[in-house]
């Protein structure tokens, strides 16, 4: 029912009668060509074009050869045989009884790009429950997809059984006509003067069958002259392609709707002129207009992309198809031109290209960052930390070998001097840890989280016994994670809960995880169909105003002094830098000394 109701919304299968509503309830999903919803456009434009048209049109597609058909075409399938089975259907299963008859012709569409014409032709098929002798005037022409490539085959007919059968029965008269007429002869040159009137009747009756038979001739053509207005007619209105016809020397003969409405000319003003008016400048001159009409002599077909010149003089980018009209000796005679205006997909497309090549040279630019901050991170790690271990070194020896001759006020100098470089390492030390979480190799691993839970309050007890936090853990979820990497994501945020508890009062800490989808959570954006790890720990300590819930993340970013609690601001940085290399989302929530609740979303499958 999903897949009905997004086709009902497709503007390109609106209307169509009968074939329009059993082409928007079909369940496309179970065929090759899938949701229409991704079919190409020029499937769309011409489905649309088939559908709407009074002229019996029929369309196979795609490698499979997929069957549309519309109203008018109808008719011709009879009842209690093919309609409406064959809709969707691959055109050897639609058509087992004349596929050897009409698979040569469309691999000949196929393969070259020719149309076919096929006169009053014989082709039996399965209506009416059983198998008829039809007579069908038809022509497969090639499609082309976005690309130039031929993607599907169109068939403009017209059952002709009963203009046949009227030919056969009027030939038939005639026959018998000229037998009466030679009857006739005879009977008058054998009886001699004062015996012909005994044939009158005979005569008279001759009349009669040679006008009832031009009756019929003349009705034919009217059929046929109707059958020809109607196909033109469906040309004419076209208003999404440029349709035209030009002679030998590529004069425009004919001009539809939709090339007034793409190149701004009435039919008045640009009938008897040159094609090569659409042409820019530069292009006249280099004569792109006969080497298409010429290639389109010697290959049957000329494809191009380019820019053309409207009657205002604007420029809009066309795909183009020239194909070459034969007559009965296979002799040129004209072309048609299709021409479809994709100004639109040209821009994007441009846009596209100049988005990727801004995207590499940023790429390019965060390549030379990245190799910056590990020539800092080695210079953190060697000649910055080395200069620190000294004046710590040689504070600790004054302090323990001169501590007779200092003074109170030295003392307690030295001792600072201590703890500034202590804290200058310790913040060297959490810059390196966060330069390290985007430059180490992502291995992923499936583990269960609550082994790395284990091991994270394993190395907290050893540095938090003195607060005796009391740490549950609840349902832990198995997930592809980069193991050290979420080990230190934890080992931050348990840390954080216990080093922020509220004074007098034990540090609580609960951590659950759980399987959840992407739509099942209002407050952040996830990927509504995927399904994710969500992890919660949340703590009864002093908690932050909510309105620092995103710059809590930031580097450095401390809402407490440093003399308050201890810490570089680094922490929760590395915490999102750690969660967004598992393609996850972290947030944070709390209220001053009601507790914080950081909530992690990681995706099942990366």
């Amino acid at each position: 029912m999903t897949h009905q109701k997004s086709s009902n919304n497709l503007q390109f299968l609106s209307g169509g009668g009968e074939m329009g509503v059993l082409t928007r309830e079909k369940d496309w999903s179970k065929t090759p060509l899938g949701d229409p919803a991704t079919w190409p456009q020029s499937l769309r434009t011409t489905l649309s074009i088939v559908l709407n048209s009074k002229f019996p049109m029929f369309l196979w597609w795609g490698p499979d050869l997929i069957c549309f058909y519309n109203d008018a075409y109808r008719p011709s399938l009879g009842i209690n045989g093919k309609h409406p089975s064959i809709l969707g259907l691959p055109a050897e299963q639609a058509w087992p009884e004349i596929w050897e008859v009409i698979k040569p012709l469309i691999d000949q569409v196929l393969s070259g790009g020719e149309a076919t014409w096929s006169e009053d032709q014989l082709i039996p098929i399965f209506r009416n429950g059983h198998i008829e002798d039809v007579y069908w005037t038809f022509s497969y022409s090639p499609v082309n997809d976005e690309s130039g490539n031929i993607a599907g085959v169109l068939v403009t007919c017209s059952e002709t059984t009963e203009k046949v059968k009227m030919l056969a029965e009027a030939k038939e008269r005639e026959n018998q006509h000229r037998k009466v007429a030679e009857k006739l002869n005879i009977a008058i040159d054998a009886s001699g003067p004062g015996t012909w009137e005994w044939d009158i009747p005979a005569a008279i009756e001759l009349e009669k069958q040679v006008q009832e038979r031009t009756k019929e001739l003349i009705r034919l053509n009217e059929s046929l002259a109707k059958s020809e207005a109607r196909y033109h007619l469906m040309v004419e209105e076209v208003e999404d392609y440029a349709i035209l016809y030009l002679n030998r020397e590529g004069i425009i003969e004919n001009w539809n709707k939709g090339a007034e409405k793409i190149k701004g000319y009435t039919a008045e003003e640009i009938i008897g002129k040159s094609f090569s008016v659409f042409y820019p400048e530069q292009e006249r001159k280099d004569r792109l207009p006969e080497t298409l009409l010429q290639q389109a002599v010697e290959k049957g077909k000329a494809i191009h992309e380019g820019w053309r010149v409207r009657k205002n003089g604007t420029r809009f980018w066309a795909s183009v198809a020239i194909t070459a009209v034969h007559d009965a000796k296979h002799n040129v005679i004209g072309f048609s031109k299709v021409t479809h205006d994709l100004t639109e997909k040209k821009e994007a497309d441009d846009k596209l290209k100049i988005n990727a090549e801004q995207l590499e040279l940023k790429n390019k630019e965060l390549e030379k960052m990245n190799s910056e901050l590990q020539s800092f991170a080695y210079v953190s790690s060697h000649d910055l930390q080395e200069p620190l271990r000294k004046i710590q070194s040689f504070a600790s020896r004054i302090l323990s070998k001169e501590m007779q001759t200092l003074s109170d006020n030295g003392k307690d100098y030295f001792r600072r001097m201590q703890e500034a470089a202590a804290r200058m390492q310790t913040l060297i030390q959490d810059l390196l840890a966060y330069s390290r979480t985007n430059t180490k190799d992502r291995v992923f691993e499936n583990i269960d989280l609550a082994d790395i839970v284990h091991e994270v309050k394993s190395d907290i007890r050893e540095t938090h016994t003195e607060k005796e936090a009391v740490i549950e853990v609840g349902k832990m979820c198995q997930v592809n994670i980069i193991p050290f990497q979420f080990r230190q994501l934890l080992y931050n945020l348990i840390g954080n809960a216990i080093k922020f508890s509220r004074p007098g009062t034990v540090p609580y800490i609960r951590i659950h995880s759980e399987m959840i989808r992407g739509n099942a959570v209002k407050k952040v954006s996830l990927s509504p169909q995927k399904t994710y790890c969500h992890i919660s720990i949340a703590d009864n300590g002093i908690g932050f105003d909510p309105q620092y819930s995103e710059r809590i993340f930031e580097v450095f970013q401390r809402l407490h002094s440093q003399e308050e609690y201890k810490g570089t601001g680094i922490g929760l940085a590395i915490c999102k830098r750690i969660v967004e290399n598992h393609n996850g989302i972290i947030t944070a929530s709390g209220k001053p000394n009601k507790g914080a609740e950081f909530n992690i979303y990681i995706p099942a499958l990366l």
